[in-house]
């Protein structure tokens, strides 16, 4: 019997003093390891930055990142395999089975999050796009000029 994609959720913490180089590492093994298995993310996103319960690591404060996914379930084995290689970057990490309707539910919300993003840039070209068109009628437009004092009669 084959395996069946299921839906799961990856919650992770990272240290806040992370640099972008190591983050940016640690995001694409993450994806990789899901592309791996047949996996199609729905969201990668960084949660918030919030003030840890007890200190990990000498840390107080941890950066969440939360990561919505359908894969075959070995994706979660290496998935979690990657997290606990970075054990000093990765404070703690948890996956956990999500219904399918909890994924459609989640993708809706970045779609329309991703239409909203689109349309505002749209608005924000056509704005950025109307602007010069106005200065140049301005320049166009002729100079008021007023008579000058002594001048020829």
């Amino acid at each position: 019997m084959a395996a069946k994609p299921r839906y799961y959720e990856t919650l992770y913490i990272i240290r806040p003093d992370i640099k972008e180089e190591d983050l940016a590492k640690i995001q694409q093994r993450l994806r990789d390891a899901i592309s791996a298995n047949e996996g199609e993310i729905i969201k990668f996103d960084k949660w918030a930055q919030r003030e840890l319960a007890y200190e990990i690591q000498d840390y107080s404060r941890g950066i969440y990142y939360i990561i919505i996914f359908k894969s075959l379930p070995g994706a979660v084995a290496e998935l979690e395999r990657h997290l606990r290689f970075y054990n000093t970057d990765v404070l703690r990490f948890m996956t956990v089975a999500i219904t399918e309707a909890a994924a459609n539910k989640e993708r809706a919300v970045q779609e329309s999050k991703a239409a909203e993003e689109s349309a505002a840039a749209a608005e924000s070209q056509a704005e950025t796009a109307a602007q010069p068109v106005e200065e140049a009628e301005t320049e166009n437009e002729p100079a008021a000029t007023e008579p000058a004092e002594g001048g020829t009669n």
